[in-house]
C-alpha cells in the first residue's frame, strides 16, 4: 500500500448530516487515526445494519442486554493492511492496537498509561451519568428513519419492564433541562480546574506538548455537542472551563477531518 492508500476501515454511525459524525465513541477512534496520520476510510452504517455487518466481519459483541442477547456496538476498525485482516472493537482497544502497530505519535504514551486510565475512570464517573441521559435527545435528529426506530426500540428492550419510566425520560422528544446542561458544565469545569492546577496553563490535559487519549475523550463529547446542539455550543459550551475546552477544540482541527 502507498502512504495515501487507506490501511484501516473505520466503521461509524451514519448521520443525516453528511460528513458530520456525532457518536462520541467513534470520535475517539477517529481522532486517534487522524492524530497518528494513519490512512483510513470511513464506512457509514445505519443502526439496523450494525449487528449483521459486525457479525459478517467476525467482530465480537461488546456486551449482552438484560435478556442475554449479544449487543453489537461501534466503533470497530478493520486493519486491511494486515494479512489476514484484523478486526478491533472498542475505542480504547482500537487506540492500544494503533499505538502498538503504528508507534509514532502515541495516543497513550507508555509513561502515562496509568494517568490515562485514571482520567477516563474519573471522566466516566463525573460526566457519564448526565451524558447518558441526554444523548438520545441530542442524537435523535442525526439519525435516519430506520435508525430512529431501531435505536429507540432496542433501548426500550434494554431497559426492560421495570425501567420503563427511565426509558420515557430518555424519549427522543425529551427536553434537555437547564439542570442537566448545568450538571455537564459543572463536570467539565471541575476537570478544567484540575488541569489548571498543573500551574502553567497547559493546552493538553496531561500537561505535555502533545495530546493524549484524555484530550480525545473530552473532544469526542465536544464533537457531539457541536454537531447536535450548535446553538448551545455557540452560546455556552465554548465558555465552559474559562474557555479551556474551546482552545482545545481549536488546536484539534487537524485531527477532526473526515475521511
Amino acid at each position: 500500500m502507498t502512504a495515501s492508500t487507506p490501511s484501516i476501515l473505520l466503521y461509524d454511525t451514519q448521520s443525516t448530516h453528511p460528513s458530520t459524525p456525532w457518536n462520541p465513541n467513534t470520535w475517539k477512534a477517529r481522532l486517534a487515526l487522524n492524530y497518528k496520520r494513519i490512512p483510513y476510510k470511513t464506512v457509514w452504517l445505519s443502526y439496523p445494519d450494525i449487528e449483521p455487518t459486525l457479525k459478517k466481519l467476525g467482530a465480537p459483541a461488546r456486551t449482552t442486554d438484560p435478556h442475554g442477547k449479544p449487543h453489537y456496538m461501534l466503533p470497530i476498525i478493520v486493519d486491511i493492511g494486515s494479512k489476514p485482516a484484523v478486526v478491533v472493537g472498542d475505542s480504547l482497544k482500537i487506540t492500544q492496537y494503533l499505538d502498538a502497530k503504528f508507534p509514532e505519535r502515541p495516543v497513550i504514551p507508555s509513561n502515562s498509561a496509568a494517568l490515562q486510565a485514571a482520567f477516563e475512570a474519573t471522566f466516566n464517573r463525573t460526566v457519564g451519568p448526565t451524558l447518558g441521559r441526554i444523548i438520545i435527545p441530542l442524537a435523535w435528529q442525526m439519525l435516519d428513519e430506520r435508525s430512529q426506530a431501531f435505536f429507540y426500540e432496542a433501548r426500550e428492550r434494554w431497559c426492560g419492564d421495570e425501567k420503563k419510566m427511565t426509558m420515557k425520560r430518555w424519549r427522543p422528544e425529551a427536553y434537555i433541562t437547564d439542570k442537566e446542561w448545568n450538571a455537564l458544565k459543572d463536570a467539565f469545569d471541575d476537570i478544567a480546574a484540575s488541569v489548571d492546577r498543573l500551574g502553567h496553563d497547559p493546552i493538553y490535559i496531561a500537561g505535555g506538548d502533545e495530546p493524549t487519549r484524555a484530550d480525545m475523550i473530552v473532544l469526542s463529547c465536544l464533537a457531539l455537542f457541536k454537531a447536535c446542539a450548535p446553538e448551545k455550543w455557540e452560546q455556552e459550551v465554548v465558555h465552559w472551563g474559562g474557555g479551556r475546552w474551546a482552545r482545545l477544540w481549536r488546536v484539534s482541527e487537524p485531527w477532526r477531518c473526515i475521511r
